[in-house]
């Protein structure tokens, strides 16, 4: 598992990235709410245990919602990063995430604009809502040709690089390592 931290450089990418080695996961940092609170931590988001103010739902359905939120961000950013289409299912589904976080953001003034805000802690519902609109704002936004996939490890990310030429998850991770690879290869044919 790339252990280098955040790397997407947008809180949706970093959401998507909580599973490692897509299709075959070996870690989901979605499998349970302490490990989804450790995430949020690392990711500069406070998360509450309480269950969310308004909704009876039980933290199991809300984790499940959480991770289906997750796939859909995957497919539409690997889409995205690969040129495809992104699959309607899944933009409708952080749409609908995103409209209900609208409904109970409120605006706060930031020097020369607005920004969308919920009160922290959040709940796990409330935490969708902020990957909800992490991923609207991008998809809405851009910088789309930027988005790209590492080769080796499925990571997404948003290359904000000057030249705009980054490749891979981390080059001291991934990038280092499909560097070895060729060394080794290089090295053992002559």
């Amino acid at each position: 598992m790339n252990t280098t931290g955040p790397v997407g450089n947008t809180v949706c990418l970093d959401f998507a990235n909580t599973v490692n080695k897509r299709p075959d996961p070996e870690s989901d940092a979605l499998d349970s709410i302490e490990r989804l609170s450790q995430w949020a931590a690392a990711a500069g988001l406070s998360m509450t245990a309480q269950p969310a103010r308004d909704a009876p739902a039980s933290p199991t359905a809300e984790l499940a919602a959480a991770r289906r939120l997750r796939e859909a961000v995957y497919r539409v950013f690997s889409a995205v990063a690969s040129g495809s289409e992104p699959p309607p299912t899944d933009i409708a589904l952080i749409m609908t995430t995103y409209s209900s976080a609208l409904a109970a953001a409120q605006l706060r003034h930031d020097d020369s604009r607005f920004s969308l805000h919920w009160p922290s802690p959040y709940t796990l519902r409330e935490l969708t809502w902020v990957v909800a609109a992490s991923a609207a704002q991008l998809l809405l936004r851009g910088p789309l040709e930027r988005v790209g996939e590492c080769p080796e490890c499925r990571w997404l990310f948003l290359d904000t690089s000057r030249g705009g030429r980054r490749r891979w998850c981390s080059m001291a991770v991934c990038g280092a390592r499909v560097k070895s690879r060729r060394y080794y290869v290089t090295k053992t044919a002559r």
